[in-house]
């Protein structure tokens, strides 16, 4: 009986809700293939579950929150920090947001987009007017559509990262020979709490993320793939964030490349060109610029592989065209006895190329700069500088060997790089400071200044401070009267054990730079050099639990100078600067997602030549970090 009633219950709701639409007669309820598309509209606007309209689907949302704080306590201190030895700050001085949402979503098959929202309180004692939230890398659209001539894509609109030859759009990768003691803001999270220092022990890298090789830019970009006779390529107009940047002064670059794969896509050669023209003021009256073009190529021969990319730049200003340069990188690399891999690079650089996109920085180059509303579309130079192995600079040739020997369980990368100025430009060197770079550039928060420090010859960067020293023979034009000779030798040594049964890691990196006036097979340990710097960097890591590894940190660095640099006005002396940086942490995994990372460090550094180049103290930093 009950069964019944509940029948005709059901038959009477039913009933009642077909009687609600419209007056539309329809047959069987089942029959859906009868159903016209003025009685589709019918069930919607009835009692009927409503019909799920076509609109975004494949939404996805991620992003991370990460939270940081750093307590500074300074014995001695530079002058522009006396009255600020105890500094406690909660943000991040690289100026990444707190908290950051990825948003992708697909409009079509074909088409999608992507968007960064962030939400950043810099906690500067402004109140609300400190908080700041927006767009982060700004709204881009994708499309993607095959055809019978090949796959083809489209970015536009927002920041994207994009990559062409190192000499035309690309960012210096390096070797992985880094400390990975100290976190930076992009740093992952491994599945496991080792997972970092595992991966660099055995495959001498670590995780990166998607940016990792690729520059900004912020256009339209197009590519193809796929197509007849395996042919490729990319076409870019927009803006980069080194020549155009934030400007409201219509800059832009242009370029591409059109590659031809062969042998199985085994090997390739492409033809690859960048362009750039910028307006230094308002009024379009004052222009600047530069113009490359290479050739790349990458072929295998047996065991070997050669890569080679050769070109041609120049820079103009205000539409007066210098003559064009040479830009040269060869590469060819082997593995012996399937055991050592070893590369030889050879490498020459114009001081007549200029490219602020490539993997090249200027060291040739006087530049005009235009720092309105902190935006910078043409950069200064950074003078001839002390360089890791690998990364190139203009006005430059020379020699690099690079090489990985396994003996059980120690695996010893070592690079070596022998190079010569072009052409005695530069009365300035500039050297960065390893064993405290984090630290040091946190005496500077928010802006990138130069010439700070108490004796003006410090210039921040990006999570980076570089020191400039200047020469003293010139001639009378203010140039040196020889040409600088440049020599480095690094060693990266890894070796894992066990310590109690539980996993141990123990990572050296030396660093041993010269500079002097005549040539040298090995880096100059004597007074002969202009500037020799030795740093030395020891970590160590013990994994305590499948959630908890004690990290460990000392660094050693010497720097001094002869006397052909500038000497100090009291002792006479040139640069002779000792650092001292020892640090302690744990690397805490609170779930598969979020960690918390503990780093205290206790610091000495002076220069006995210079009185007020001096500071110690000690500086705890915590970051907590969850992606989702």
């Amino acid at each position: 009986m009950k069964k019944i009633t509940t029948i005709l219950l059901l038959l009477i709701l039913s009933n009642t809700r077909i009687i609600a639409q419209d007056s539309v007669s329809f047959g069987s309820l089942n029959d859906k293939a009868n159903l016209l598309p003025d009685s589709v509209t019918a069930f919607e606007k009835g009692n009927f579950p409503k019909a799920e309209k076509e609109t975004l689907y494949g939404l996805s949302i991620g992003g991370y929150y990460r939270f940081v704080t750093n307590v500074r306590k300074l014995n001695e201190s530079y002058a522009a920090l006396e009255n600020n030895k105890m500094n406690i700050f909660v943000g991040d001085d690289a100026q990444i947001p707190q908290l950051s949402l990825n948003i992708n979503g697909n409009l079509t098959p074909n088409a999608s987009f992507g968007t960064d929202l962030f939400l950043w309180s810099r906690m500067d004692g402004l109140g609300q007017e400190g908080n700041v939230m927006g767009l982060n890398l700004g709204v881009s659209l994708y499309g993607n559509f095959a055809t019978n001539l090949g796959n083809f894509s489209v970015r536009t609109g927002g920041i994207n990262w994009n990559t062409l030859s190192p000499f035309t759009f690309q960012q210096n990768k390096g070797y992985n020979r880094y400390s990975l003691f100290e976190r930076n803001p992009w740093d992952p999270i491994t599945p496991n709490i080792d997972g970092r220092y595992k991966d660099f022990y055995y495959s001498g890298a670590i995780n990166q993320d998607t940016r990792w090789g690729n520059q900004a830019f912020q256009g339209i970009i197009v590519e193809g793939a796929a197509m007849p006779n395996n042919f490729s390529f990319t076409g870019m107009y927009g803006k980069t964030q080194f020549d155009g940047g934030l400007s409201a002064n219509p800059n832009f670059s242009y370029g591409g490349k059109l590659k031809k794969t062969y042998n199985f896509n085994k090997n390739y050669v492409s033809f690859n060109t960048f362009n750039n023209r910028s307006l230094l003021d308002s009024l379009t009256e004052s222009t600047a610029g530069f113009n490359i073009h290479t050739i790349e190529l990458l072929h295998h021969i047996g065991a070997y592989k050669i890569w080679a990319e050769i070109g041609a730049g120049r820079r103009f200003r205000n539409d007066v065209f210098d003559q064009f340069g040479e830009a040269i990188s060869i590469k060819a690399s082997t593995n012996v006895a399937k055991k050592f891999p070893l590369e030889l690079h050879l490498f020459r650089i114009s001081p007549r190329v200029l490219n602020n996109n490539s993997v090249f920085i200027n060291s040739a180059i006087q530049q005009t700069t235009n720092i309105s509303d902190l935006t910078q579309p043409i950069l200064i130079p950074v003078t001839s500088a002390i360089l890791p192995v690998g990364q190139m600079a203009n006005n430059r040739q020379g020699v690099e060997f690079n090489g990985q020997i396994d003996i059980g369980p120690v695996k010893t990368s070592i690079g070596y790089s022998n190079s010569v100025e072009l052409e005695n430009l530069s009365s300035q060197i500039t050297y960065g400071h390893p064993f405290n770079n984090f630290t040091l550039a946190r005496f500077y928060r928010w802006t990138f200044p130069s010439e700070v420090g108490p004796y003006q010859n410090l210039n921040k960067i990006y999570r980076a401070v570089f020191e400039t020293i200047n020469l003293t023979e010139l001639d009378q034009n203010g140039r040196p009267l020889k040409r600088k000779y440049f020599n480095a030798i690094e060693v990266n040594a890894k070796y894992k054990t066990s310590l109690g049964n539980k996993d141990l890691y123990i990572f050296y990196l030396g660093n041993f730079n010269s500079v002097q006036n005549n040539a040298a097979s090995i880096t100059v340990l004597t007074e002969k050099a202009i500037l020799r710097t030795y740093v030395h960097q020891l970590e160590i890591y013990l994994k305590l639990s499948p959630r908890l590894i004690w990290t460990n940190y000392g660094s050693y660095e010497r720097n001094i100078a002869n006397y052909q640099t500038e000497v100090d006005a009291i002792t006479r002396r040139p640069k002779n600067q000792t650092g001292y940086s020892f640090a302690t942490g744990f690397d805490i995994q609170m779930s598969r997602k979020v960690g918390l990372y503990i780093r205290q460090r206790w610091m000495d550094y002076k220069d006995s030549s210079f009185q007020l180049d001096r500071y110690s103290g000690w500086e705890t930093s915590i970051e907590l970090k969850s992606f989702f």
